[in-house]
């Protein structure tokens, strides 16, 4: 097949012939589809008819698909986006003279390249005949300035200069492990603006879409290892780490094959894995790989590229995180060959997780029914908003501006497991630092049923514990949860509280209770608060793996609105 410019009729538009015959193969393949579409037909012959428009002398020249193409040189590509390096790159730079005459290059430049080796067709000066296409090799290494900002220049003999920019920041691993004698201990910062009324009214608006992560951890280095972490820490201290996200680590049960692009991984979705984030193929501290994730399936992960070795059976999987040191170390010598330190090292990239909300819902709000960990001694404060007013000299004014209680109280817990850490992550991640709020529990035996209620009773009988006294039905004693040993769980408003005698109160509640319930078959009635976790950071401590322990602990305050609830 040819590309034949021909003459059309005079009575248009006057249409020029180039006289010429262009070999279908002369023009390069990924520029074939291109032209497929535009400015030529396929006629009689297998040839393919490409005319130029060209206008009368008395009007300027009709542009035509031709113009775009032909009588220029096309660089491909222009920019190369090399992303986060950790292991050695090679890319490919393609020239194509789509001129109809030859040209030639005078001189190719690479400016800023350190760490960057160009392997070319030939040196300059070099003749491209009429629509050759040249190729030159790009191969970058990890070695060499944190930050890769180089520019590859092509000079042609009255055409001008052609420049490619090439872009990109050399990581490396960080390879050794913590020492799991002490919890790994993650640290997740969100930003909220709170903005209280006078009378205690709350306005939260979330200043990050997502948190700001931190890991710390105790390593301990012996020998070698102490060796290459010093050196390590010497040259990298200021530069972004690949920092393996150590408690959701699996291990390969086969041998790996050299160049595969897919790695089995047991509850892939569940580990902190991303599309176009990093892995970590890791043997010791100085036979590792890393590997950049494409895909992510229940069962595995995919690789935007094969693995550049072959790994045995028992190997470490883990995910990666792309951090910088937040505080320099400080490297206590044990002894001449031992080496122990704490580090604390930031994520540098946006930590995503699926916010997944409690799915028990109370007034239009989420129920907090997750249980404290009770190996952990739960907290309570009922705070007053004070304003007190002492000149020194007279008495002391105190003004309580809003008149409500602000409850505080501590919530611990305890997963086992990696399904119970995502979950609890995923609540973290609603809860947003301060930004969500959802009904809390006290989770304590704040009141005792003494006589049976109906089913169509919305009364109950408790035992006197100054509910009318004291309670009056104010924002954080005003709602309850009763829990029977069934299971069943009852959300109730109250609405009255009076004192029968020394020893009862009835409460009235807003609905009737459904089912009747009898003393021995409630397991436990009390309050709930409408309440926002009181700090924005939030700290998990991972004491081994994710298939073991993770503990948790925050603080819920009391937001005063619950009149204003739906």
């Amino acid at each position: 097949m040819t590309i034949v410019l021909s003459t059309q009729s005079s009575t248009g538009p006057n249409w020029r012939s180039a006289n010429l015959s262009i070999p279908r193969t002369k023009i390069p393949l990924q520029f074939r589809s291109a032209l497929a579409g535009v400015g030529f037909y396929v006629g009689p012959g297998h040839e393919a008819t490409v005319v130029e428009p060209e206008q009368r002398s008395a009007g300027p020249n009709l542009r035509a698909s031709f113009d775009d193409w032909y009588y220029r040189l096309h660089i491909l590509p222009l920019r190369i986006d090399l992303g986060n390096l950790v292991t050695n790159q090679v890319r490919f730079v393609q020239v194509w003279n789509s001129y109809l005459q030859q040209q030639t290059l005078t001189s190719v430049t690479l400016e800023s390249g350190e760490g960057v080796e160009l392997v070319g067709p030939g040196a300059p000066p070099l003749a491209f005949s009429a629509l050759q296409l040249r190729r030159w090799q790009l191969s970058v290494t990890t070695e060499g300035p944190p930050v890769i900002a180089a520019t590859l220049s092509y000079d042609f003999v009255a055409l001008g200069r052609r420049t490619v920019t090439i872009t990109g920041n050399r990581m490396s691993a960080w390879m050794l492990p913590p020492d799991w004698e002490r919890p790994v201990t993650e640290t997740l910062a969100w930003a909220t603006d709170v903005q209280q009324s006078v009378g205690g009214g709350e306005a939260r608006f979330p200043l990050r879409g997502s948190p700001r992560r931190s890991w710390e951890f105790s390593v301990l280095a012996d020998r070698r290892e102490r060796q290459v972490l010093e050196h390590a820490l010497f040259d990298w201290s200021a530069r972004t780490w690949a920092l393996p996200v150590w408690n959701d680590v699996s291990w390969l049960g086969s041998n790996l094959a050299l160049g595969v692009q897919t790695i089995p991984v047991q509850a892939a979705t569940q580990r902190d894995y991303r599309p176009g984030g990093l892995a970590m193929l890791w043997k010791d501290v100085t036979t590792y790989e890393l590997v950049e994730v494409s895909g992510i399936n229940a069962d595995g992960l995919q690789l935007a590229r094969p693995t550049a070795n072959a790994w045995a059976s028992g190997t470490r999987v883990l995910p990666c995180r792309t951090a910088r040191i937040a505080e320099t170390p400080s490297l206590e010598r044990v002894t001449d060959r031992i080496m122990r330190s704490t580090v604390r090292l930031a994520a540098v990239e946006t930590c995503d997780w699926p916010a997944v909300a409690p799915a028990a819902i109370y007034r239009g709000r989420p129920v907090l029914e997750q249980r404290p960990d009770l190996d952990q001694a739960q907290t309570a404060e009922f705070g007053r908003q004070l304003v007190v007013v002492d000149g020194d000299i007279g008495p002391v004014a105190v003004d309580d501006i809003t008149g409500k209680a602000w409850p505080l109280q501590s919530h611990a817990w305890q997963t086992w497991g990696r399904t119970e850490q995502a979950n609890l992550r995923s609540l973290l991640y609603w809860l947003q630092g301060r930004a969500a709020a959802l009904w809390v529990p006290s989770w304590a035996a704040d009141l005792a049923l003494v006589e049976p209620a109906l089913t169509t009773s919305s009364g109950i009988v408790v035992a006197w514990a100054g509910v009318a006294r004291f309670g009056r039905a104010q924002p954080g004693r005003r709602h309850l949860r009763i829990e029977l040993f069934s299971g069943q769980v009852l959300y109730r408003q109250l609405v009255e509280a009076t004192e029968l005698d020394p020893q009862r109160e009835l409460l009235q509640l807003d609905v009737s209770h459904g089912i009747a319930l009898q003393p021995s078959a409630v397991r436990l009635i009390s309050w709930m608060v409408l309440g926002r976790l009181s700090s924005d950071t939030v700290e998990l401590s991972h004491e081994t793996d994710g298939e073991g322990v993770a503990r948790c602990r925050v603080s819920f305050a009391g937001i005063g609105a619950e009149e204003s609830e739906p």
